[in-house]
């Protein structure tokens, strides 16, 4: 299956794109996508650094599926304002918080 990786703010700067297609295996989860894209991007350092994930404009846990044609958004935290609860945070050891 492929889905669509969009990258925001210094992300974006680092990586030098902003969306890119990801070619992952039939029942692949974010957690496998946030894998791969650590592998293929290795200057990104997604596995070491703090960030929010979502899958269709809608904020999402590892653990969540995938399907064809998804659509996959990673931004760094944004200072100011509250915390919404309904965001998940990835963590530096890549769980949610």
């Amino acid at each position: 299956m492929e889905v669509r990786v969009r990258l925001f703010a210094t992300l974006r700067q680092q990586a030098g794109w902003s969306q890119q297609p990801l070619t992952l295996p039939d029942g692949a989860t974010l957690r496998d996508a946030l894998a791969e894209i650590d592998r293929q991007y290795p200057a990104l350092s997604i596995g070491t650094r703090t960030f929010y994930a979502a899958v269709n404009q809608e904020y999402a846990k590892g653990e969540q599926l995938l399907r064809d044609g998804d659509e996959v958004a990673i931004f760094p935290p944004v200072s100011g304002g509250g915390i919404d609860e309904r965001m998940t945070r990835w963590q530096d050891d890549g769980t949610a918080g």
